[in-house]
């Protein structure tokens, strides 16, 4: 039996955002492995994929449903570990973390994007199509080893859709319930959470419409990637590709891994150069979402 201090303790823990952001984000996962399964069973990633996503949310019962669950319950998910990693970042809880440790919060919020990033793909349309060459031309570019890399993510032809389909459906869910399986006992959500994540998911999926799909075949003046992509998307009108999409972000992903590792001036000067970077990526996906027009198409 808990003592009147345990439970103020619990209640005084359960008001932060530290509390709920961890088990919220589990809950959302777990919506996501499930309906995420149902798509799987009815998804084929050759021939006419347009097509197919497009019979199962009109064709297959209840399959706008569970295609607009596995949406708003993935970005969900995402958003809700970025809001985790802030929570540490900002609160410098990466003072206390040996490296390895800070990366198992890190790594989970990289992964869980290009998670989105390979649904997107997958759904086959004008702008999935879009977003999937220029992942592939990015990879290509690579100095030294862009055109082997490229072999592992993605390829052209009749298995454009194969490998971004098996990263989205097996690697990279798999990766990441092994990198948070540590977190798991202490952020696993009780019966109250999830079945709250539950309803507002379910009651989002009934009556909020997803981003509407563009026929491959469509003329359109102006295609965007994911809101996340954004940022990047706008980075490549004025910047190389390869120091755009590749060697920025590796250098923001590295400093931030070493964080720990900082004492000093170096972790203040690493830590407000991080919140700058992120605060200028931020406004640019303000300004892609927003404002960016055809003057800023990247084709």
């Amino acid at each position: 039996m808990s003592s009147p201090r345990d439970n103020s303790l619990l209640m005084a823990r359960a008001g932060k955002l530290s509390f709920y952001a961890p088990r919220l984000s589990i809950a959302s996962f777990l919506l996501c492995l499930v309906s995420g399964t149902i798509l799987t069973s009815q998804y084929h990633p050759f021939g006419n994929v347009f097509q197919n996503v497009e019979e199962i949310t009109t064709g297959v019962p209840y399959g706008f449903f569970f295609r607009r669950l596995h949406y708003a319950s993935g970005e969900l998910f995402a958003i809700l570990l970025l809001v985790h990693f802030f929570d540490h970042f900002l609160k410098h809880r990466y003072t206390r973390y040996s490296p390895g440790t800070w990366a198992r919060i890190v790594f989970p919020v990289v992964i869980s994007f290009f998670i989105l990033f390979t649904g997107y793909i997958l759904k086959g349309d004008k702008e999935g199509i879009y977003a999937g060459n220029i992942f592939l031309n990015l990879l290509q570019d690579i100095p030294l080893c862009g055109e082997s890399l490229s072999r592992f993510f993605i390829s052209p032809g009749e298995s454009f859709f194969w490998l971004p389909y098996l990263y989205h459906c097996l690697f990279l869910p798999v990766l990441l319930a092994l990198l948070v399986n540590g977190h798991v006992k202490s952020w696993r959500p009780d019966g109250n959470v999830l079945l709250f994540t539950a309803a507002v998911l379910f009651v989002w999926a009934l009556f909020v419409d997803m981003p509407m799909d563009v026929p491959p075949s469509a003329r359109i003046e102006l295609v965007k990637g994911p809101w996340f992509f954004l940022g990047l998307q706008a980075c490549l009108r004025v910047l190389p590709p390869f120091l755009a999409e590749v060697a920025f972000p590796s250098l923001l992903l590295t400093l931030v891994l070493v964080l720990p590792l900082l004492t000093g001036r170096g972790r203040i000067i690493g830590h407000y150069t991080i919140v700058l970077s992120l605060l200028a990526y931020g406004s640019l996906v303000v300004f892609g979402y927003f404002f960016m027009g055809t003057d800023w198409f990247i084709s």
